[in-house]
């Protein structure tokens, strides 16, 4: 590894051009966020379909993805639709959004979606997109931001399982993207159940734009969860992508899966199912995922949603294990007197104090006696989560401007104003997305735009950045793409700094390079090249 320290004048010289913005103070009516779907443009429409009792018909599915794909700085928009047609939204700059040029092409109104993501999976600079769909999924080439060219034959991976979510991961440290999705189970429509179709895919990037489908190198049986959201994250800090999914135990009951990453060596890429010895085998109706490092101390947490008990709020021990947190830390939204269901989550520091917050997306669940009927799509508002800086939350959902009863399943951030603090998009079952405006804590913030080359992945993802404030307050966050359910958030990182006004890096790349800068000044957006930026590879 090789480490070194510059002169914050010559980053700024080496960076791409700096922009410092002002945030908002407070809204007048003490919201947190405010819904602002119609005047930005948001009316893309969700219908979906559940049930397992009379037409013996379902899918599960949304999703909500952020990205720049056309290179002009605002981060766009792109969501499912499941049985109504998908919509690309183009973010003209101003607080609105247009539909694209280039939906249609996107829409495939005749192919029920679920999950998306944007990931640059050939490395050309531009933003790909992978739909995840109840049938054959698409990867859409991005055609130099002149529209979308659909290349799932030659690139193989065009799985047409009961996709839910997908996540992408340079695991074998090649510097290309490989890709995991996860497939939910052939129920209602297949009676018995099929396992084998509900089978999910880790397909592995060949860097010519194909991939290889190495499924097979992980354990079979523990790939056949009703899988509902993958995550590559490095767990055990050892500076390789492992990879967790949350299965739903409704059909096949075999938890939800940790594989540590092993490397080479085994005749395959070698992975080891460490479910159980790390505490993270949780055999529940789970739903959603996120990962962050949300007590500051070094290492990724998860928070991992259920539909009929607790939520769990696995906190990192440091040493490959973990403890559920989620009663003891205030986060657990559960069945009791609320009845609340868990889907999509997300950490993010809405308030730019420096600590992760957590949003969860929720509905109600109902059951009338004695005729035991189950419903589990009813409104229900969704759950905003202050981090109290001691590994606890606070609940101030009530009066944050999210607190309307709808039936969430997904939630992905993005500062799509560009302000300097965290926006959301929700998709909602049945209804649609709702995009709510954050009204500013009048923080400070940083946001760092990480670009590989020379062997690291363009989209920098598995790269973690160490912050220091001049207080002694240390964060830590790792570029990710894939996150609560059916989606993603905007790849640039963003640091709330609270008071401080300046800030130390270290950026560890995805390939072990170190680079350090001192003294960065805050509110400002960075771009940091891997191999162009001074000091950095």
């Amino acid at each position: 590894m090789t480490s070194k320290r510059i002169a914050t004048s010559i980053i700024l010289i080496a960076l791409w051009s700096v922009s410092a913005w002002l945030t908002r103070g407070q809204s007048e009516d003490g919201a947190i966020f405010h819904d602002v779907s119609a005047e930005a443009g948001i009316t893309a429409t969700h219908r979906g379909i559940w049930d397992d009792t009379e037409t013996m018909q379902g899918y599960l599915a949304i999703g909500q993805a952020w990205g720049d794909y056309d290179r002009d700085g605002w981060v766009d928009l792109f969501v499912t639709g499941n049985l109504d047609p998908n919509v690309l939204y183009q973010n003209n700059g101003d607080g609105s959004f247009s539909v694209s040029a280039h939906s249609e092409a996107l829409s495939l109104p005749d192919t029920p979606s679920g999950g998306a993501t944007w990931a640059d999976y050939d490395n050309d600079g531009w933003l790909d997109l992978y739909v995840v769909n109840y049938g054959a999924n698409r990867l859409f080439r991005n055609a130099n931001g002149a529209g979308f060219v659909d290349v799932t034959l030659e690139a193989g991976v065009g799985d047409t399982g009961k996709g839910t979510s997908a996540a992408w991961g340079d695991y074998d440290s090649d510097g290309w993207l490989d890709l995991y999705l996860t497939n939910w189970s052939c129920f209602p429509e297949c009676d018995p159940v099929d396992f084998t179709a509900q089978q999910d895919r880790l397909y592995h990037n060949n860097g010519d734009g194909s991939f290889t489908d190495v499924t097979g190198s992980l354990d079979y049986a523990m790939t056949l969860g009703a899988g509902f959201a993958p995550a590559f994250l490095d767990y055990d800090g050892d500076g390789d992508s492992d990879i967790y999914v949350v299965n739903d135990k409704l059909h096949n009951e075999i938890g939800n899966v940790l594989w540590r990453n092993d490397g080479a060596g085994c005749g395959h890429w070698c992975w080891t199912n460490v479910s159980a010895e790390s505490g993270s085998d949780l055999i529940i109706n789970g739903m959603g995922l996120d990962a962050s490092d949300y007590d500051n101390d070094g290492d990724l947490d998860m928070y991992v949603t259920d539909m009929v008990y607790q939520m769990h709020l696995l906190m990192n021990d440091g040493a490959g294990g973990f403890r559920n947190r989620a009663r003891s830390s205030g986060s657990a939204i559960n069945m009791g007197p609320d009845n609340g269901v868990g889907w999509g989550a997300t950490f993010f520091d809405y308030d730019n104090d420096g600590w992760q917050d957590l949003y969860v997306a929720a509905t109600n669940y109902h059951q009338t006696f004695p005729e035991l009927v189950v419903s589990f799509m009813n409104p229900r508002a969704d759950a905003l989560f202050r981090n109290d800086r001691h590994r606890g939350f606070q609940d101030v959902s009530a009066g944050s401007g999210i607190d309307a009863a709808l039936a969430t399943l997904g939630v992905a951030y993005a500062d799509y104003d560009r302000d300097g603090d965290l926006d959301l998009v929700t998709g909602n079952w049945n209804s649609g997305y709702r995009l709510y405006q954050n009204q500013g804590s009048g923080k400070n913030w940083l946001s760092l735009d990480l670009r590989g080359g020379l062997g690291v992945n363009r989209d920098a993802v598995g790269t973690t950045v160490r912050l220091t404030t001049t207080d002694g307050m240390t964060q830590q966050q790792t570029v990710a793409i894939g996150s609560g359910l059916g989606g993603n958030n905007q790849l640039a990182l963003h640091f709330g700094l609270d008071k401080a006004t300046s800030v130390d890096l270290r950026v560890v790349w995805s390939n072990g390079v170190e680079c350090s800068f001192e003294a960065m000044p805050a509110n400002q957006r960075l771009r940091l090249v891997y191999g162009l930026t001074a000091g950095c590879g």
